[in-house]
């Protein structure tokens, strides 16, 4: 058996892409007279923003009950669709994918509340080796879950924790990329998104609809524009020293994102 792991490691060296394809290390330098990538997401036409109702299941103790739909309400608004007058979209997350050389990560932790019985932030950027601290402000018990998304609907979970205690906080180290939904195992209705990056190339749209990634090293790159609630854009973008490249994008299709599924399943 020994022998077989030894062949299939040889082998996978000498063949490039077989077996274990070796991902390329993003590597720190200085950015001098760097790029820039900015723009603005507008949506084709206006869409309303849904109410999420929500069902408490009931407690053995009453009083608990009562508290939970004191703190949760009986409605919610999505705040999936935030646009403008204009249309323009916030909550963007654009990503600048494939980049393997440039600035530092900034050196900041990401914090997630769960607060009214939703998250703060809806939409949010973490790094990898920074921490997630979590926090519970409500006074119920949320179970926060993090999981990375993956093709097809699918989901591999990162972390499941459990905050039973109003102004709870629990500390974790971030140490997987990509993007990552967070959920409560017991409120439905909750959601978040966060992007957890490997380098600063990553930006979240204003509540006008614009965003503006800096110090990029001169080359082509792909650009995603990623929202819950639309199909998402992918763009080819050249970026120059010293210059500006616009990037303006506009959604042209709305999607029904898991949430609002098993929002609709509850029901």
């Amino acid at each position: 058996m020994k022998r077989i792991i030894v062949l299939l490691t040889l082998v996978s060296l000498l063949v490039p892409g077989m077996i274990f394809a070796a991902r390329e290390k993003y590597k720190v330098v200085v950015v001098k007279n760097g790029g820039t990538i900015k723009g603005k997401v507008v949506s084709a036409e206006k869409i309303k923003d849904p109410v999420i109702p929500i069902k408490v299941k009931p407690k053995e103790n009453p009083k608990e009950t009562e508290i939970e739909k004191k703190t949760c309400g009986s409605t919610q608004q999505a705040m999936m669709y935030v646009l403008s007058p204009s249309n323009e979209v916030k909550n963007v997350l654009v990503i600048v994918e494939d980049v393997t050389e440039g600035m530092d990560v900034p050196k900041k932790d990401l914090n997630i509340n769960n607060v009214g019985c939703r998250f703060e932030p809806l939409v949010g950027i973490s790094y990898v080796k920074s921490n997630y601290i979590i926090k519970n402000s409500d006074p119920i018990l949320h179970n926060t879950s993090l999981g990375k998304m993956l093709d097809g609907d699918a989901r591999r979970s990162v972390y499941n924790l459990a905050l039973p205690f109003k102004d709870q906080v629990i500390e974790k180290p971030n140490r997987v990329d990509g993007l990552i939904d967070v959920k409560c195992d017991a409120h439905y209705w909750m959601r978040s998104y966060i992007y957890s990056a490997k380098n600063p190339y990553v930006a979240v749209t204003d509540d006008k609809g614009n965003f503006e990634i800096k110090d990029l090293l001169p080359g082509k790159y792909k650009v995603r524009f990623w929202h819950e609630g639309f199909e998402e854009v992918v763009k080819d973008i050249e970026v120059k020293a010293g210059a500006a490249t616009e990037a303006d994008v506009t959604f042209k299709k709305a999607v029904t994102p898991a949430f609002i599924t098993r929002i609709n399943e509850a029901g």
